[in-house]
């Protein structure tokens, strides 16, 4: 028990000097761009597909919840999509029909930007829809986001980052 407690003592020193090196890092660079926060410059250096709108709900007024907003196109047309995402059931979205599934996926945050773990959460839940499609013998899905029973249409959807992973949430049908 002595030996558990001491890795977790260790463990937890590990954590705190590791974000303590981070925020260094990041309120010195943000010193010198101005007023973007870290994760908006971090977000800045991939292709602009995601844009932090702050915080989300925190559980206990604790943790790290930024949310993001990121263009579901530049996912669905991404590299990573066409090597993952199955290419005979046809993805579309924006809106979607009447009988509706929810799905939400988790990507790991440890060594990508926000924008990089939004994409792989959001192609993951793709990709579980497009799984339930050839259960079911459809052809196609239409998919939205859909965060707090809120959809969010057009061409964006809401991912939420914490400190080790982030989360989208889609609501989708079958075709």
């Amino acid at each position: 028990m002595r030996r558990f407690s001491y890795l977790i003592a260790l463990s937890s020193v590990l954590a705190i000097s590791a974000c303590a090196s981070n925020q260094s890092k990041s309120e010195s660079s943000a010193g010198n761009s101005g007023s973007a926060s870290s994760h908006e410059q971090h977000a800045g250096k991939d292709s602009g597909a995601c844009r932090s709108v702050g915080e989300g709900h925190k559980v206990n007024g604790k943790g790290k919840n930024d949310v993001y907003m990121c263009k579901a196109s530049v996912a669905l047309n991404s590299d990573e999509a066409k090597s993952v995402l199955n290419p005979n059931i046809k993805v579309s979205y924006g809106s979607t029909g009447n009988t509706t599934l929810v799905s939400r996926q988790i990507a790991n945050m440890v060594g990508k930007s926000p924008e990089e773990s939004c994409q792989r959460a959001f192609l993951s839940t793709v990709k579980r829809f497009q799984s339930t499609a050839v259960q079911r013998k459809a052809k196609s899905v239409r998919l939205v986001s859909y965060f707090d029973k809120k959809t969010v249409g057009g061409n964006e959807y809401e991912c939420h980052v914490a400190t080790w992973n982030s989360r989208v949430v889609l609501k989708g049908s079958l075709h």
